[in-house]
């Protein structure tokens, strides 16, 4: 099966839910393709384009979870975590926290303090989606639809064209 993996910010108690967000749980799922989890990541710590951008290349839709996590304690947390994966912390609590926050209708024993965290994928899609010019649909493992062929890489500020010549 493999180890699946939530992306938590352990100052702010926030956790991703990859299937929330169009991404599988395992590390390899999450990495390697535009609207990865680990896009996402980049955009919660870009401080530089908390407002929509310095320069190009940027992010520019100004939402505001971009750069919200610049200078927070942020991992990948799996559920296989050993003890000492997270020095100072019990990491198989924490991410028995996080599986109790992502899943809201959860059948059974919760852990103490699952309360704390708050499950942000929705905010998180709405984000991707004003960037990117994408949309998510389904349940369970959101699929990903992407409103155009442009690559996210391949957004520039401005396009030059060239004109056909046309001989006097």
């Amino acid at each position: 099966m493999g180890q699946y993996h939530y992306l938590i910010n352990l100052d702010k108690k926030q956790v991703i839910h990859p299937h929330q967000i169009g991404n599988g749980l395992k590390l390899h799922e999450q990495i390697g393709w535009p609207y990865a989890t680990a896009t996402a990541l980049v955009m919660l710590l870009a401080a530089s384009s908390r407002d929509g951008g310095r320069g190009g290349g940027d992010f520019r839709c100004g939402h505001p979870l971009i750069g919200a996590w610049a200078g927070d304690r942020v991992a990948f947390l799996g559920d296989y975590a050993a003890c000492d994966d997270l020095p100072g912390l019990d990491a198989p609590l924490l991410y028995a926290q996080c599986h109790a926050a992502c899943h809201p209708n959860l059948k059974g024993g919760r852990p103490q303090g699952w309360e704390a965290w708050r499950n942000i994928s929705a905010q998180v899609r709405q984000m991707m989606e004003d960037e990117f010019g994408i949309h998510y649909q389904g349940e369970g493992w959101l699929d990903i639809v992407a409103k155009d062929k442009v690559s996210p890489a391949l957004r520039p500020d401005v396009i030059l064209v060239a004109s056909a010549q046309t001989k006097p």
